[in-house]
């Protein structure tokens, strides 16, 4: 065999091996990925405070409250533990229908976070903070 003919053979010989050994690499991975998965706990443990407030300063509600103006600006901050790494919603309802949702990524054991309406119209509110099908808090309020 000449030398050129035995490179060529070799090179398709890597070639082929290096394929191989790509398509097993993502079974075996996702194989890995299963065996180390916990079971689906969404929810379980976390817990959320919520409240209600014309304001947010350095991470915190101000101007808390149950009643507000129409047309003011009402913030919803809430704070979730036990949620590390999932996603969780604040859930606006007005008068028991949906009106606005606003989804985080919970980023550390302790997360923080707020969603504002704009000039709320009047109605009684309700806002949830849900992880999935589990809700982990909420805060009611009337918009006068």
């Amino acid at each position: 065999m000449t030398p050129a003919r035995l490179l060529a053979v070799l090179t398709l010989a890597l070639a082929t091996a290096s394929a191989r050994a790509e398509d097993k690499a993502p079974a075996a991975k996702t194989a890995a990925k299963a065996a180390d998965a916990k079971p689906d706990t969404a929810g379980e443990g976390a817990k959320a405070e919520v409240k209600a407030a014309t304001g947010i300063e350095n991470r915190l509600p101000t101007g808390e409250a149950n009643t507000f103006k129409a047309k003011d600006n009402i913030f919803v901050w809430s704070e979730v533990t036990g949620a590390d790494g999932q996603d969780v919603e604040h859930v606006w309802k007005r008068d028991g229908k949906e009106v606005r949702r606003a989804k985080f990524t919970i980023g550390a054991k302790r997360w923080r976070m707020n969603s504002r309406m704009r000039s709320a119209a009047k109605g009684a509110y309700v806002v949830e903070v849900v992880l999935g099908d589990t809700k982990l808090g909420e805060v009611s309020f009337t918009v006068e």
